[in-house]
């Protein structure tokens, strides 16, 4: 694909975005991540570009994690995520985002985090690992680790 030649061009300059959008398309259909064209674009030239579907995973938290005071975190935005869950994500879906849908009494939500964003807290030591004194020698399938998270450190979804 050519440049255009001058800055000033806005035809060519939107062609060229209209070009490269078509490639993206092409080149993120096998990543984890799908992408398609807005349908309103053909109506809107003005539109955002593209709808994207990422891998995705629910975690529906209802229980505040009322001890996250000795890692340091409020309780009221303390989350947590097993350990294993975390490992099983980043081995298997590099793209993944969760999407944590948070009813505690202080705070009602959902908030996006990509395991991008989770692995680099962890390797920050800004998520704390909680060991389950009760299921150390679990033979359930029960997390025996979970990591503990501020909601705030993870963008909020409008719904």
């Amino acid at each position: 694909m050519q440049t255009p030649s001058s800055n000033e061009d806005k035809l060519a300059w939107c062609k060229q975005g209209e070009n490269l959008e078509k490639d993206f398309i092409v080149r993120s259909f096998d990543s984890g991540i799908s992408v398609i064209k807005n349908p309103t674009k053909n109506l809107d030239k003005y539109t955002h570009d593209l709808y994207a579907i990422f891998q995705s995973d629910l975690k529906s938290i209802k229980t505040p994690f009322n001890t996250a005071g000795r890692y340091g975190i409020d309780a009221k935005y303390a989350i947590t995520i097993n350990k294993k869950d975390v490992v099983r994500y980043k081995s298997l879906y590099p793209n993944i985002m969760l999407l944590l849908d948070i009813d505690y009494p202080s705070y009602k939500g959902v908030r996006l985090a990509s395991i991008n964003r989770i692995s680099w807290l962890i390797e920050h030591d800004r998520a704390k690992t909680h060991t389950y004194k009760d299921r150390v020698d679990d033979i359930n399938g029960n997390a025996k680790d979970s990591y503990v998270f501020d909601l705030r450190w993870f963008d909020e979804v409008k719904l």
